[in-house]
C-alpha cells in the first residue's frame, strides 16, 4: 500500500511519525499466518504418531515374547543332553569313598595340604567341608599325619601322607657299613691320581699346538742354513781369523789409550771449570771452543755381547 500524500501544513516530523502505522499490518499479518500454519502442520504428527507407535511396540512385543518362548524350549530341549557334554558337573563325594580319594592323593603327591588345597586340587569332589572333617578324622586315626602352623594348635592344618619306615635286617646293615668303609679307603689312591692327571693335563696345555710347531720348525731350519752358511764361509777363509797375539795387543792398547783419555779429561774439566768463572755458560763456551761431547764409553761400562753364529 502506497503511502498518503501529506497535507501542505504537515511538517517533516508527522510524516515520519505516520510512516509505522502503515507498515505495522503486513506485520502482524505475517505473525498471525506463521502460527498457524506451524500449529497445523504440529497438530497432524502428535494425533497419528502415538497410535502408530504403540500399535507397532505391541506387535514387536507380542513377536519377541514368542520368539523368545520358542528359543527357550527349544534350548531347554537342547540342554537336556548338551550339559553334560559341554561341562559335567562332578558330584561330591563323603564318607568312606571320600577318605579313600583323600588318602590316594596325598600319597602320590608325597607333600603336605590343607584342607582348602585338597578341596581345590581335587576339583570339588570332596567339599572343603567335608575334608576339613574327614582329614582331621584321619589324621586322629592315624591314617595320615598332621601338624597345626601355630605351636598351641591354631592356625591353619596340613597334612600329608604316611611315608614308609621300611627296616633293613643285620645282615643288610653290615653290608652297608663295610661298602661305606671300602669307599672311604679308596679315596686316597683316587685324589692321587686326579692329582697325577691334573698335572699332565697342565703339562699337554701348556705344550705348543700343531699349528705352533709347524711355525717354529719352519723359524728353526731358517736359522741352521743361515748358521750353515757361515760356517762355510769361516771354512773355506773367506772371513779374516782373528789370533790371539792380535786380540792381546789390541787389549794393551785400549787400556793405555783409556789412562791417557782419563789424564785429558781431568785437565779438560780444570781447563773448563777456570773458564766458566767468566760470563760464559758451558754451552757457550763449548760452542765458541767447538768442543764435542765425548762418546767415549769406558771399558767398565761395556756390555760384553757374545756373537751369535
Amino acid at each position: 500500500m502506497a503511502p498518503r500524500k501529506p497535507k501542505p501544513d504537515d511538517d517533516a516530523s508527522s510524516n515520519t511519525s505516520e510512516l509505522p502505522p502503515v507498515l505495522k499490518p503486513k506485520n502482524e499479518k505475517a505473525k498471525v499466518t506463521k502460527p498457524k500454519a506451524e500449529k497445523a502442520k504440529s497438530d497432524k504428527p502428535k494425533v497419528e504418531k502415538p497410535k502408530a507407535v504403540k500399535k507397532e511396540k505391541v506387535e514387536k512385543d507380542g513377536e519377541a515374547a514368542g520368539k523368545k518362548e520358542v528359543k527357550a524350549d527349544g534350548a531347554k530341549k537342547e540342554g537336556d543332553g548338551k550339559k553334560v557334554g559341554e561341562k559335567e558337573k562332578v558330584k561330591a563325594v563323603n564318607g568312606e569313598e571320600a577318605i579313600e580319594i583323600m588318602a590316594r592323593y596325598l600319597k602320590e603327591q608325597n607333600r603336605p595340604y590343607s584342607a582348602t588345597e585338597v578341596s581345590a586340587n581335587l576339583h570339588g569332589k570332596v567339599t572343603k567341608t567335608v575334608a576339613d572333617k574327614l582329614l582331621k578324622e584321619m589324621e586322629q586315626n592315624g591314617q595320615i599325619v598332621g601338624k597345626a602352623t601355630k605351636k598351641d594348635g591354631g592356625g591353619q592344618w596340613v597334612f600329608w601322607g604316611l611315608q614308609a619306615s621300611d627296616t633293613l635286617s643285620p645282615e643288610q646293615l653290615a653290608s652297608m657299613d663295610e661298602q661305606i668303609n671300602t669307599l672311604k679307603s679308596s679315596i686316597p689312591s683316587l685324589k692321587t691320581t686326579q692329582r697325577n692327571l691334573t698335572l699332565k693335563l697342565n703339562t699337554l696345555l701348556s705344550a705348543p699346538t700343531t699349528a705352533a710347531l709347524h711355525t717354529l720348525i719352519s723359524s728353526i731350519q731358517q736359522e741352521n742354513k743361515l748358521k750353515a752358511e757361515k760356517l762355510r764361509e769361516f771354512k773355506e777363509g773367506a772371513v779374516k781369523m782373528v789370533t790371539k797375539e792380535e786380540v792381546s795387543k789390541v787389549g794393551r792398547e785400549v787400556k793405555e789409550w783409556a789412562v791417557k783419555r782419563k789424564k785429558r779429561m781431568d785437565a779438560f774439566k780444570g781447563l773448563e771449570a777456570m773458564l766458566m768463572q767468566g760470563p760464559w755458560s758451558k754451552e757457550e763456551l763449548w760452542e765458541k771452543a767447538g768442543v764435542e761431547e765425548d762418546c767415549y764409553v769406558p771399558p767398565s761400562e761395556r756390555q760384553l755381547l757374545t756373537p751369535k753364529y
